[in-house]
């Protein structure tokens, strides 16, 4: 019995990590299973595009972690968590990126595309951020636009809407001259290619 006792009370105290990031109400209001599969992520470490608080810091890694390890619907749950504090525009920003892959993971592309909205509504205020981030040019894994792209043809085949999409991204500077033109004739050998390959795509009647 005194055994028992013990265990049961050393699971109410907090980890270092958590306590030294200011989540130990959160993680109180944890369950026991999502207790344990944090513990899987709180030791990782990410980079931001500007100095953040240990609280989102911390969140954003595991999330981060998460979502490498495949974990979709737990890092989805992580990013959905971090959305409800107060945020900067860079914070709100990173963590939806992740977000956004994490939907696409979980096949939830309408929520994933609504997260794209939101951050290329974000993009002007933390573009500044992203381009000295990677030395004045544009990181190539932008995901609300890269993977707004990817759900539109991979998902929906809307190459119509996808057109439209890389005009508008062309217009906020989120992609050059060249890179439109190039994307463009990609997407149209894909169309193109996709409704040669339907011609031959039949079954038997018996």
């Amino acid at each position: 019995m005194l055994f028992r006792k013990a265990s049961s009370e050393s699971e109410k105290v907090e980890p270092s990590e958590i306590t030294d990031a200011g989540l130990a109400e959160w993680y109180a209001s944890l369950s026991k299973e999502d207790r344990v599969k944090l513990g899987r992520y709180m030791k990782s470490s990410e980079r931001t595009l500007q100095p953040s608080g240990p609280s989102y810091m911390f969140l954003y890694s595991a999330a981060s972690a998460a979502l490498a390890d495949e974990n979709y619907p737990f890092s989805a749950f992580l990013c959905e968590e971090c959305l409800k504090n107060e945020l900067s525009d860079t914070e709100r920003f990173s963590i939806s990126e992740l977000l956004i892959d994490a939907y696409i993971g979980t096949k939830r592309y309408d929520d994933a595309k609504h997260v794209c909205e939101k951050n290329l509504d974000l993009y002007d205020l933390v573009s500044e951020f992203i381009l000295k981030d990677n030395n004045g040019s544009l990181p190539e894994n932008i995901r609300c636009r890269n993977r707004y792209i990817d759900i539109v043809v991979g998902i929906e085949s809307g190459y119509d809407e996808a057109f439209r999409l890389l005009d508008r991204f062309f217009a906020m500077n989120l992609i050059n001259r060249e890179d439109l033109e190039y994307r463009k004739q990609s997407l149209k050998i894909h169309r193109l290619q996709r409704s040669f390959d339907g011609v031959y795509t039949y079954s038997y009647k018996k």
